[in-house]
């Protein structure tokens, strides 16, 4: 068995090269020129989702391909998260269909979902958000590969879909909230204390891509992956113990701060500018949803085998360890 993986230096990227390898299945690697990959045993292909020619080479031979790949930054042009998100991801999908690939995983994102209201459930077959442009470029350009992918496969490509929580793991420092700044001693919150945080251990993920990749129901059908919902107020708690960081958080009133966004966002429109942030943004990333996961188990038998204390545990000693070596100097060279 051999598998692709696009996306493979980034954080789930190198995590599920890493499993695959792991399971004694050869790799190869598509990394974006001056990308380096640190896992061995694995074939490096260089090339760019955005070029047909490096895409067609590298879904050839291969028996699965792992779509990973991502535009994640938080600030550029629509153009370019469609081109690498949307237009990629048809790109890939296409050509591993074309050379007859028998299984394609496709990683999307629990931002595709709408939460209409705090406290709602949300299931594979809840609706889309329905507001995407007033989100940014990343959840709007991920929503249209969400789509593009299961139309795909409605169409007789053997995509199946992941849709992962806020990642977390080793190699990354975690997020303390899904929006937050550091003022001093401070972390200011965009959350209430009571918010459901959907985490997922960046392991368990690429479990899940493993099982995708294997299950005989899967083919044509998304996945929610998210190990637990924390409290927000818990998950900081328990944050600052494990990584013994001293700052105090400080829950800031999301109805003011949407208030305020909303004020801003109607006086920019007038001058004919674009918010940084709009009332749709906050309200949607403040409130709680209960991310049903039965599918990922009935289907996939996928089970999180790290939980949120384990999981921030190995993460802060990795980072730890990470610190130590940097900051030893390196012996001295023998004559």
């Amino acid at each position: 068995m051999k598998a692709l993986v696009t996306g493979a230096s980034g954080f789930l990227g190198h995590s599920i090269v890493h499993r695959l390898r792991q399971e004694q299945m050869e790799v190869r690697a598509l990394l974006r020129p001056g990308r380096v990959l640190n896992e061995p045993g694995v074939e490096v292909v260089e090339g760019d989702i955005c070029d047909d020619a490096a895409v067609d080479n590298a879904v050839r031979g291969v028996d699965w391909v792992i779509h990973a790949a991502a535009r994640v930054e938080t600030s550029g042009t629509w153009e370019q998260f469609a081109e690498v998100n949307v237009r990629g991801t048809r790109r890939v999908i296409r050509a591993a269909q074309a050379a007859g690939v028998p299984r394609i995983v496709h990683i999307s994102s629990l931002s595709v979902y709408a939460v209409p209201y705090d406290g709602v459930t949300v299931t594979e077959e809840s609706p889309y958000e329905s507001e995407g442009d007033a989100r940014g470029g990343y959840s709007r350009s991920k929503l249209a590969a969400d789509r593009l992918a299961l139309d795909a496969a409605r169409r007789g490509a053997p995509v199946v879909v992941l849709r992962p929580a806020l990642l977390y793991g080793p190699g990354k420092r975690p997020s303390a909230a899904r929006q937050s700044v550091n003022v001093g001693r401070f972390k200011l919150i965009l959350a209430r204390p009571s918010y459901l945080l959907p985490l997922a251990y960046v392991d368990n993920v690429a479990d899940a891509v493993l099982l995708a990749a294997r299950a005989e129901g899967a083919v044509g059908q998304a996945f929610t992956i998210v190990d637990e919902h924390v409290r927000q107020a818990d998950y900081v708690t328990r944050y600052r113990a494990t990584s013994g960081e001293t700052w105090r958080p400080v829950f800031l009133p999301v109805g003011l701060v949407a208030t305020s966004a909303l004020v801003l966002e109607r006086a920019l429109r007038l001058a004919r500018r674009r918010s940084p942030i709009t009332y749709h943004q906050v309200v949607r990333a403040t409130r709680s949803a209960l991310f049903d996961c039965t599918r990922a188990e009935r289907v996939l038998g996928w089970r999180p085998a790290v939980n949120v204390d384990e999981g921030l545990r190995r993460t802060f000693a990795s980072l730890r360890e990470e610190s130590n070596n940097a900051s030893t100097p390196a012996s001295p060279t023998q004559p």
